[in-house]
């Protein structure tokens, strides 16, 4: 005979539910509740779920129904003290405790086995629904599914964006991972969204009461989550083998650094095991705790946003929604208001269950979240015990050793005393090691407890680009170290010297630098980290997560604000770059099997012209008051070049009938990205205004390989020779009809790559903004002639490999 247990925070409940399956069972299910506490207080126990699973146990199997919050957990606890052979034959189910039971019971009654009674007791709601209707039942025109196409999957960032568009234009909606099974959850719960481990490639599957609203989020989701092309990834995570005595771990953050040892022990916040004696008070106390907070994560991502980007700034954004998250809080307060647990046991209890489950994903960068939660909760447990959030750093400069470090704890540190980092966890992508990079503090992480032995004050010296960290060094390793850490210093200090001067080769060659960016702030950033102008501004910013595509004059104020933050330097706005992996649902573009080589980019602006003609009009009216161009994405024939200049043209001419300002000149350039249009780049040059070598899709289109699928991600290599002697044919055709040509891939701000392309004849390299005073740098060690003849040798080589043996021997020659 099956049994069944019922699992709520009210033993009545418990005991009613029971007793209506009774009635159903006609005697043929065991019942059993396990509702309340001992002390007849609400709240669930698993030790009383594990006694009632055992007074029902039978070889035929249990189920076990819950209510919500910690019956979850409790239950989840409770197979775990069972032993294995009971375990396998227990069932939890997510289905409604009533409908589930009287399901449960009524299956039983006519001999059904235990999986079909889960099953259906899953879908007990169904008669429910179908009368009265449910939004994650709804009709199918607000459901919709998409892949998650953006490198890092559905993170921290990307998934504090789509709740804040989930709560204003979706309440209610939801959002299921088909590929892992997992959900669905709320689309507003940045807890939910995160614990769906939604990986670059996954399914997900959105439902909306409304269409309008599912469409938003599909976008957003398709779009890449609003993330620019990534840059250049940090250091690998590969150990290298350290010379004989010493650590190796992972290279994190670049640089070099010698000094005493301090070890960083902040104290956990000490959670008293006390029970609340007014529920409604410590509520009070915990929503006190919570909104401080908040305010103070605000103050760390202003922090962020001025010394990392507003990219990195984006983790403190998400750690602040998850002190707001419904499912977080809900669960929180069932803890205190009737369980009477403390504020601080409530709010440990439900962070920590989240952070296992993060811990718990495949995807490394995914579980390098829970840190970043872990951190937040942190915050408000420091606020709710009192207690100071850290021992306070030595006045003088030291490493400091740490098993891994918050977000927050990166901020205090100054890098004039912090000369360096060791952590015995970690990885390169953890947002703390990130801020670590961007205030150019060393750091080697996952070195696991070898270092804890160390005493405080034990010289230690450490290689953040190599992973090596050295204790206790020889006199001469450290006479050898401190001349890399002056080389290292030296370096820094000539790239921040030239940050705001034009980039001169050594022998006197002017050449451009300038920066991708995809909004206003971007273009501010650029401004600050010495750029000369703007080589590409994305626009899908303007057009994604949204029901409509923008409007003439929403695209105009927007081009103008970027146009005025860059102070008259020079702005090329690419033309709307979407299909691929971005899709925009208003589009209403039929499936295709293969969307990177469908209707996208330039293609799909010319079949939709209304959008294109919109798009040249706000432009050709901000290039009225501003030094702009127009650049074309994804062309690959002349023809698809003449045909966008003729649709130019009647744009202008419509301007100049309404009598609107406009600029009756306007440059116009084509993006080379596929290989046809490298194959004709002589005939493009002909006719485009200036060339923009777009080495990201280059790459993947001449080796057809995905650098995002690591089997093949080798053979995407930027030295491939097929890929060099095709980036210098561009290069050519641009020279030989004198017209400008730019590099605007991740290629662009290897240091490596800067003596071949200037080699090549280069003269523009446009990178994200935190590259340009290092590839400035980078640029002024080589003269044109000895650019010149490397870039010979290099196109000599056949293989990627011996290319980059070349350029590393070069580099190590030039210092």
């Amino acid at each position: 005979m099956i049994g069944l247990v019922v699992v709520s925070h009210s033993a009545r409940l418990a005991e009613g539910v029971c007793e209506l399956a009774g009635q159903m069972a006609q005697g043929k299910l065991r019942l059993a509740p396990a509702g309340g506490l001992a002390d007849g207080a609400l709240g669930t126990d698993a030790f009383r779920v594990r006694e009632a699973i055992e007074a029902v146990y039978a070889e035929d199997g249990v189920l076990i129904l819950m209510d919500l919050g910690s019956a979850v957990l409790s239950a989840e606890t409770a197979l775990e003290l069972l032993d294995e052979g009971k375990r396998s034959r227990v069932r939890l189910c997510s289905a409604p405790l009533v409908e589930g039971a009287v399901a449960a019971a009524g299956l039983a009654a006519a001999g059904a086995g235990l999986e079909e009674i889960l099953r259906e007791a899953h879908a007990a709601h169904s008669a429910k629904t179908a009368q009265l209707g449910s939004p994650e039942e709804g009709p199918w025109e607000a459901e919709r599914e998409v892949a998650v196409s953006n490198r890092l999957g559905l993170h921290a960032r990307p998934a504090a964006q789509l709740v804040r568009l989930a709560r204003e234009f979706a309440p209610g909606a939801t959002v299921a991972n088909l590929t892992r099974g997992a959900g669905p959850v709320p689309a507003g719960s940045i807890t939910g969204l995160l614990g769906l481990g939604a990986r670059h490639g996954d399914r997900l599957r959105i439902r909306a009461a409304d269409p309008a609203a599912a469409a938003k989020l599909a976008a957003f989701i398709e779009s890449g989550c609003g993330e620019a092309e990534q840059p250049p990834a940090p250091p690998a995570a590969a150990v290298r083998q350290p010379p004989e005595g010493h650590l190796a771990g992972i290279p994190a953050s670049e640089g070099v650094a010698v000094g005493p040892l301090f070890r960083f022990r902040p104290p956990a916040a000490a959670v008293p095991a006390r029970k609340a004696e007014d529920g409604k008070a410590e509520w009070e106390r915990l929503a006190a705790a919570i909104r401080g907070a908040v305010e103070e994560t605000r103050t760390l991502a202003a922090w962020a946003t001025k010394n990392a980007g507003a990219d990195e700034a984006g983790i403190f954004d998400a750690q602040a929604l998850s002190l707001e998250d419904a499912e977080l809080t809900t669960a929180v307060s069932a803890g205190v208001l009737q369980e009477g647990l403390s504020a601080e046991q409530a709010l440990k209890r439900e962070t920590d269950a989240f952070t296992a489950r993060l811990r718990a994903l495949d995807d490394p960068y995914l579980r390098a979240r829970a840190a970043d939660v872990a951190d937040v909760a942190e915050r408000v447990l420091l606020r709710l015990t009192g207690m100071s959030e850290a021992p306070a750093i030595p006045g003088e400069p030291c490493i400091l050793s740490a098993r891994d470090l918050a977000p927050s704890q990166v901020r205090d540190m100054d890098p004039r005393l912090v000369l360096g980092l060791c952590l015995e966890s970690g990885s390169a992508s953890s947002h703390s090691v990130i801020l670590a990079r961007a205030t150019g503090i060393p750091a080697v992480v996952g070195l696991g407890p070898r270092l804890s032995g160390a005493a405080d004050g034990t010289t230690v010296a450490l290689d953040g680009a190599q992973g090596v960290v050295w204790i206790s060094p020889t006199p001469e390793e450290c006479t050898r170290i401190e001349e890399r850490r002056r080389a290292w210093l030296r370096a820094r200090r000539e790239a921040e010297a030239i940050r705001d001067k034009p980039a001169v080769t050594r022998d006197g060659k002017r050449i451009r630098v300038v920066a991708n960016i995809s909004g206003v702030a971007e273009a501010k950033e650029a401004v600050e980290s010495g750029a000369e102008g703007v080589g590409v501004l994305r626009t899908e910013f303007l057009f994604l997560g949204r029901p409509a595509a923008p409007t003439e004059q929403e695209q105009l104020a927007a081009y103008r604000a970027i146009a005025e933050s860059l102070q008259r330097r020079p702005l090329i706005i690419r033309t709307l770059d979407v299909g691929g992996d971005k899709a925009l649902p208003y589009l209403q573009a039929e499936p295709e099997s293969n969307p990177f080589l469908g209707l996208r980019g330039l293609r799909l602006t010319l079949a939709r012209t209304d959008l294109f003609l919109t798009q040249v009009r706000a432009i050709l009216r901000t290039a009225a008051e501003f030094p702009v161009g127009l650049l074309l994405p994804m062309v690959s024939s002349v023809d698809e070049l003449r045909q966008a200049r003729a649709l130019i043209r009647e744009a202008g001419a419509a301007l100049e009938r309404e009598a609107r300002d406009y600029a009756r000149e306007i440059r116009a350039g084509v993006m080379i990205e596929v290989p046809a249009a490298a194959a004709v780049a002589d005939r493009l040059a002909g006719e485009a205004d200036f060339l923009s070598i777009g080495t990201n899709d280059l790459i993947q289109y001449i080796m057809a390989a995905d650098r995002t699928n690591a089997r093949v991600a080798s053979i995407a290599d930027p030295f491939q020779p097929a890929v060099l002697r095709t980036i210098r044919q561009v290069i050519e055709a641009g020279r030989s009809h004198g017209i400008e040509v730019g590099l605007c891939g991740e290629l662009a701000a290897e240091p490596m790559a800067s003596p071949l392309l200037l080699g090549f004849g280069l003269e523009e390299f446009s990178v994200s903004a935190h590259f340009i005073p290092g590839l400035k740098r980078a640029l002024s060690r080589w003269s044109m002639a000895e650019a010149e003849a490397l870039a010979r040798e290099a196109l000599d080589l056949d293989t990627s490999t011996a290319v980059r043996s070349l350029l590393a021997d070069a580099l190590r020659r030039a210092g």
